[in-house]
């Protein structure tokens, strides 16, 4: 397929893997990895989300997926420009199917309907003071039939709709939109991007709860700045928050 971002790409795909994003760390690690290779899984057996959370899925219902972007020596400071811009392609695929209710919780969640239907688990290398090399972990909820009680705001495709859904043309568009959003990274003006990627927050412009370690809050989602961080406003004043500092409340109180 015609490649704007990866120039090439190799498909891996195993049945059954730890995680992803490990299977493509190692890669990078042992010098076997390409920039555009693509780590597959129908099932993986220790899925990883952020903040060392576990990903639920079931085996062969979902995108399980992990892009590897190797040499890109992206300066550290961009790195809330490759966030937004995967998050930006992620919610691009997923509203193709939900134009309406979904949205993108900071910083890499995917909702629809204020439920998380995908996520994002970016990690990095960093060499001479530059990110080197990037793996974008994502996961997207398919034919998932049914979640656990302990994630009562997790959705996938057939759960909303109750039809079933063709996994690999899911990948395809994911693939492409990516292909085409990340050959924007090294030029897109932060500003521009802002612009594009603040009206698809969720919870932006609306009263919300919020919890950190130490306490719990309401206030209203202001956007992002160009450190990548969380504005709200609360009625103690506003407040800034970095990516694993806050808790959304998705119970609504």
């Amino acid at each position: 397929m015609p490649s704007a971002f990866f120039f090439q790409s190799r498909i891996l795909s195993s049945n059954r893997l730890e995680s992803t994003n490990l299977m493509a760390m190692e890669r990078l690690r042992s010098g076997n990895a390409m920039h555009g290779d693509v780590i597959m899984a129908t099932y993986q057996t220790s899925g990883r989300g952020q903040a060392g959370n576990t990903w639920y899925s079931t085996e062969g219902n979902n995108v399980l997926v992990s892009f590897i972007c190797k040499d890109i020596d992206l300066e550290p400071e961009r790195l809330p420009v490759l966030n937004m811009l995967v998050s930006i392609a992620v919610h691009h695929v997923i509203a193709n199917f939900f134009p309406v209710g979904t949205a993108i919780k900071w910083p890499n969640d995917i909702l629809v309907n204020d439920k998380k239907i995908a996520g994002i688990l970016i990690e990095t290398t960093l060499s001479g003071g530059m990110v080197k090399h990037a793996i974008l972990g994502i996961g997207i909820n398919i034919n998932e039939p049914y979640f656990p009680s302990s994630l009562p705001f997790a959705c996938s495709f057939h759960s909303i709709t109750g039809q079933y859904y063709d996994i690999d043309m899911v990948f395809k568009m994911l693939f492409e939109q990516l292909d085409t959003t990340l050959s924007r990274l090294k030029q897109v003006d932060f500003i521009e991007l802002q612009k594009s990627y603040e009206p698809l927050m969720f919870g932006i412009g609306v009263k919300r709860y919020f919890r950190t370690p130490e306490t719990k809050f309401e206030g209203v989602i202001e956007g992002i700045n160009h450190h990548g961080q969380l504005l709200i406003e609360t009625p103690q004043g506003p407040l800034t928050f970095n990516n694993k500092e806050i808790v959304f409340d998705l119970s609504g109180h």
